[in-house]
């Protein structure tokens, strides 16, 4: 995959601990988050769509039917990162 050249900013304590921990690519470690984020944004648009499409077709989600809808995509969401559900 193409990389390109860019300049970031990133809080210092972070920087700190990251460097304490031995990490020595750092933007290895800033392209693989920036990863994780844009497909956790990528499923978040995919829930909404999903959730747009329900509306359209059988009308309104009810709020109980949204946040279960949620709370399934924040667990698959959690299984493809491996981190805890927010």
């Amino acid at each position: 995959m193409a990389k390109r050249k860019i300049t970031v900013t990133v809080d210092a304590a972070t920087l700190e601990q990251a460097q304490a921990l031995g990490v020595q690519n750092l933007s290895a470690v800033v392209d693989e988050a920036l990863e994780i984020h844009v497909e956790r944004l990528a499923r978040q648009a995919a829930l909404r769509d999903l959730l747009d499409g329900w509306e359209r077709e059988a009308g309104p989600v009810s709020e109980a039917d949204r946040a279960a809808a949620q709370a399934a995509f924040d667990e698959l969401d959690a299984i493809n990162t491996g981190r805890r559900p927010a």
